[in-house]
């Protein structure tokens, strides 16, 4: 569906990728532009002021869809944190050339431009929750493939990842304190620790809290 708001996010995406993109490849190859009587937004303007506020400005609205995606729950919470990396180098080139505006700097604007989006997509597919839903996993073979092997790389990701290992000592914490708590104060002390905010997927919740939680309402009843 058109309306769906993982289509909807991609589209958004695209659209505002290739402003930064365009933008720096037409300011690049003004005089060629105005040789060819094309009323480029560079060929219009003498010191490229109103193009760097374009990069710069789009770059900034395309930062803020990975918090989107996660708020929405259309991707995990880590794709947000890895989508600050990413957009933090994009920013910067923008800024860069928004200071000093020579085709150097316009020509490594469209450079980042190239790998930007690829990587956008290839952290998108990855975090994306739609890979979760399991009832549609066993409707169509092909998707069942690719999820799984997305779960694959989710898996090594685990093996790496800082937060992942902070959620499952905490999880863990939480289990013995479960099985070994005698106190109501205990209990309560313990089970009130948070795991990191931060998931790679829905496996990483915060089920050793919830436990805990229960335990001390049961306790305290």
């Amino acid at each position: 569906s058109l309306l769906d708001i993982d289509a909807m996010l991609l589209g958004t995406t695209l659209y505002l990728w290739q402003m930064p993109h365009f933008f720096a490849l037409s300011y690049m190859h003004r005089v060629d532009y105005k040789r060819g009587g094309f009323a480029m937004v560079p060929v219009l303007e003498q010191d490229g002021e109103q193009t760097a506020q374009l990069i710069r400005r789009y770059a900034a609205y395309l930062s803020t869809v990975p918090f989107i995606a996660t708020a929405t729950g259309v991707a995990s919470s880590m794709f947000a944190l890895e989508g600050v990396a990413l957009n933090a180098y994009a920013l910067y080139v923008a800024n860069k050339f928004h200071k000093e505006r020579t085709n150097a700097n316009a020509r490594k604007v469209f450079l980042t431009s190239l790998w930007y989006l690829p990587s956008f997509l290839v952290l998108f597919l990855l975090h994306s929750k739609v890979w979760d839903e399991d009832e549609d996993r066993q409707k169509d073979m092909l998707r069942g493939v690719i999820s799984d092997a997305i779960h694959k790389v989710r898996d090594q990701g685990r093996q790496i990842c800082i937060h992942e290992h902070a959620v499952a000592k905490n999880n863990n914490h939480n289990e013995d304190i479960e099985q070994s708590a005698t106190t109501t104060d205990t209990i309560r002390s313990d089970a009130g620790n948070s795991g990191c905010p931060v998931t790679i997927a829905k496996r990483t919740g915060a089920a050793g809290v919830s436990s805990a939680a229960d335990v001390a309402n049961q306790t305290v009843t």
